[in-house]
């Protein structure tokens, strides 16, 4: 191979990579979710998003719920907390589902 043709070869590479951003998120990619609960339940969680969006992600059996490192329990999200979670996208209906969700400092009550 010339060094032409690798060349050609490493910018179209690079321009896929680049351009296909949407291609690249499929069932299974992670990505992360960051807001203040508005609603917990058993199996899903609600949030106001840092850019204002109402998002539901659900929650399974095998989710992890941590603060500071340290493993928590599903009773311990409440309402007006932030958190960060770590969510998969469901293969079928594209639902997302939580693999760990980060607790922040509990709301300061009124």
């Amino acid at each position: 191979m010339t060094r032409r043709s690798a060349i050609v070869l490493l910018t179209m590479f690079a321009t896929i990579a680049l351009t296909s951003g949407t291609a690249l998120a499929h069932p299974a990619h992670e990505q992360k979710v960051m807001g203040t609960v508005t609603m917990a339940a058993a199996d899903h969680v609600m949030l106001k998003t840092t850019d204002g969006k109402d998002t539901m992600v659900a929650i399974n059996k095998s989710t992890k719920f941590m603060r500071a490192k340290k493993a928590m329990k599903p009773s311990d999200l409440i309402v007006g907390m932030r958190v960060v979670i770590a969510a998969v996208t469901d293969e079928n209906d594209e639902k997302l589902i939580a693999k760990t969700i980060e607790l922040g400092p509990a709301p300061a009550t009124k």
